[in-house]
């Protein structure tokens, strides 16, 4: 099922792991997603423009993320493979209490 945008489709609680391309990038790190995963309202702000973008599911299986900034992507792809601070992982993607 095709959602509005790359949010919605986080919200659907539909499971991922699979490689995300920003920007015509593809990011550096594989995007994994449960059922179980959120993402609180301060992640939403934090990475708005990729969230609010349409998207593609590729035959492949890869999600193309029409977003032309490729470095928030990249940015996105770290922060949600955990290469962050653990305060900042739980701001961005634990319980939204902020």
């Amino acid at each position: 099922m095709q959602h509005k945008n790359f949010l919605g489709l986080l919200q659907s609680q539909t499971d991922f792991d699979l490689d995300l391309i920003i920007g015509g990038m593809f990011m550096p790190a594989t995007f994994v997603w449960s059922e179980d995963s959120v993402i609180t309202e301060y992640g939403i702000e934090k990475y708005r423009p990729i969230l609010e973008a349409e998207y593609k599911i590729l035959e492949n299986g890869n999600i193309e993320i029409f977003c032309d900034d490729y470095k928030l992507g990249e940015d996105f792809c770290y922060a949600a493979a955990g290469y962050i601070s653990s305060s900042e992982y739980d701001k961005i993607f634990g319980e939204d209490d902020y």
